[in-house]
């Protein structure tokens, strides 16, 4: 079995990182600090957001899964979105990186099935 980093640890250094890009970024939504699903809402504000959610590949690999158009949502669709996956998910955290410069670069691939 591989050791997992927990979800929590993981958040708070990316917190830490978008701060440290000029991006900030808030937990929006609390899921379970070991083994919860990570959500991200990237908020480009005139360009859109980009909803990831964590998940992985069939060789075991960390990937993001866009969910919704490459060129991104409206943020009341992205809301309804998130939203359903909560009801769904109760264990699953939200972030969202505000990102005006439509900079942010997520920390594994995006897959795009």
């Amino acid at each position: 079995m591989t050791a997992r980093l927990s979800t929590k640890l993981w958040i708070d250094a990316h917190l830490r990182i978008c701060f440290a890009a000029d991006m900030p970024a808030f937990v929006v939504a609390k899921g379970d600090a070991e083994r919860g699903g990570i959500l991200l809402k990237i908020n480009r504000f005139k360009d859109g957001v980009l909803l990831l959610e964590q998940s992985l590949d069939f060789d075991g690999n960390r990937i993001w899964r866009r969910l919704g158009p490459k060129d991104g949502l409206a943020e009341a669709d992205a809301d309804t979105t998130i939203a359903k996956k909560r009801q769904f998910d109760t264990d699953l955290w939200v972030i969202e990186v505000e990102d005006m410069a439509s900079h942010y670069e997520p920390d594994a691939p995006i897959s795009e099935f």
